[in-house]
């Protein structure tokens, strides 16, 4: 199963899901919270004025969003009095999907999650309507995703919690910050979003007729056109050189994986993953597990070996270069982590409770 691979193809399906025309956008008054179930904290029924808010999506499947519930945490508290913070799980179900199966399982993970998530929680319904309202009508199509409401019930910021939120938070709770500056900076970089967008379509599109090194030549381009997506062209080169020249996609790995990406673990888990995955579209002519297992075990440090992901990665790294006993090792320490969590999908699970499995039976 392609897990973690580079695929543009999915890149694209997450990031071209919405129509890009956005009907709510920055100064605009905040839509109604209209949630399917509170699940931690004092329900929040309207935005009363004088106060300022962030309302966030997520989702218990979304490795990032999990990521920045500590950070909105730390905001909670830093900000205690002064801001409420609403985190609103959504996409939880399969597309077209009206089933509230989800809801239980959103709630074991609220509860797992303890005082890691100290801030109001609540769940989408099934026919995703805070998504529709909030997300989707300003054009959003990636989570986590914050909206700042300020004093007045306007929203006044869009971005990644992870991002800039504290700053603005800052200059919202002090009555300074400049939204019509941020708006106009926000409406440039979707323009370049859109260019990009369409660069992916091309990018796909010769993929599927094996033309690769075209897609180089686009790819050189684009990084002189669009700088700010530098770190995401250079995955996507490393994946197109995989077809046309191992040696120097693995040389150009080692690159990112000691630079760009040294401290993001899910990007040198990427870079690791497609060394070791069985890719029947691109079989390898000549692997080099060592690479792989150099950078998944970053990657596991970073994590401080936290990640069953990224442990299953190191793990069928080593397998591969002939290190059964470390494999099993870490193996066996990816399977006890995933029965801590949920929201794991039960083919995932499967597959590396498998893989151990498959390790154990190649003992000598």
């Amino acid at each position: 199963m392609k897990r973690f691979g580079w695929s543009i193809g999915l890149l694209m399906s997450l990031v071209l899901s919405f129509p890009a025309q956005a009907t709510l956008k920055e100064g605009d008054k905040a839509p109604p919270l209209k949630v399917a179930k509170w699940i931690k904290g004092k329900p929040v029924q309207r935005f009363e004025p004088g106060k300022v808010y962030v309302v966030e999506f997520w989702a218990t499947w979304c490795g990032p969003c999990r990521q920045s519930i500590p950070h909105l945490t730390e905001l909670a508290k830093k900000f205690a009095g002064k801001v409420t913070i609403v985190g609103v799980s959504i996409w939880e179900n399969p597309r077209n999907s009206t089933s509230a199966d989800y809801m239980p399982r959103v709630e074991q993970f609220v509860r797992e999650m303890g005082d890691k998530m100290s801030y109001i929680v609540a769940v989408d319904d099934p026919k995703g309507t805070m998504a529709r309202t909030w997300m989707e009508a300003a054009g959003q199509n990636g989570i986590p995703t914050a909206f700042v409401i300020d004093q007045r019930g306007r929203i006044v910021w869009i971005g990644h919690p992870m991002g800039e939120l504290e700053q603005v938070l800052e200059q919202v709770v002090a009555g300074k910050f400049n939204w019509q500056k941020h708006a106009q900076a926000r409406q440039a970089r979707e323009r370049d979003e859109a260019a990009v967008m369409q660069l992916f379509q091309r990018l796909e599109k010769l993929r599927q007729q094996k033309k690769y090194q075209d897609a180089l030549k686009e790819l050189e381009q684009a990084e002189k056109r669009y700088p700010a997506y530098k770190e995401t062209f250079a995955l996507m080169r490393y994946d197109f050189l995989l077809y046309v020249d191992e040696q120097k996609a693995y040389a150009l790995a080692r690159q990112l994986a000691n630079g760009e990406y040294k401290n993001n673990p899910n990007a040198l888990n990427m870079l690791a993953w497609s060394i070791v995955e069985d890719n029947a579209e691109r079989p390898l002519k000549s692997p080099d597990y060592a690479l792989a297992v150099e950078i998944a075990q970053r990657a596991v440090q970073l994590t401080q070996e936290k990640d069953p992901f990224l442990l299953d990665t190191l793990a069928y790294a080593l397998f591969k270069q002939g290190k059964v006993e470390d494999a099993i090792r870490y193996q066996e320490k990816a399977v006890a982590l995933l029965k801590e969590q949920s929201g794991v999908p039960d083919e995932i699970r499967r597959e590396i409770e498998e893989r151990l499995e498959k390790f154990r039976k190649a003992r000598p």
